[in-house]
């Protein structure tokens, strides 16, 4: 029993230290092009997770820390793939949560 709460709390300690940023791209309509937007950002040292929503129209990475990712190297890389970003914003989801969120509907 002890183990398990010890688990439990190393698993709760762990991913409350990570960041999550949600960022809404304009005119995001191509799956090719998304899946370059999740390479380019699953590329980066500090991303633990990417997940890219062609429907709503919006990017969740998961930093593995808690200072997330720097906001302008974010708009770099959607600007040069051709988006413009409306709005990043900090969730408190993590990026699994919020692809099963969207995945199931």
């Amino acid at each position: 029993m002890k183990k398990l709460i010890v688990i439990g709390v190393l698993c709760f300690s762990a991913n409350s230290h990570a960041l999550t940023q949600k960022i809404e791209v304009l005119g995001m309509v191509c799956a090719f092009c998304a899946q370059g937007i999740e390479k380019s950002f699953e590329s980066v040292k500090n991303v633990k997770a990417v997940f890219v929503n062609l429907e709503d129209y919006f990017v969740a990475i998961e930093s593995n820390d808690e200072n997330g990712i720097d906001e302008n190297f974010i708009r770099t890389v959607i600007t040069e793939s051709g988006y413009d970003v409306k709005k990043i914003e900090v969730v408190s989801e993590s990026v699994s949560e919020i692809k099963r969120k969207y995945e199931s509907k």
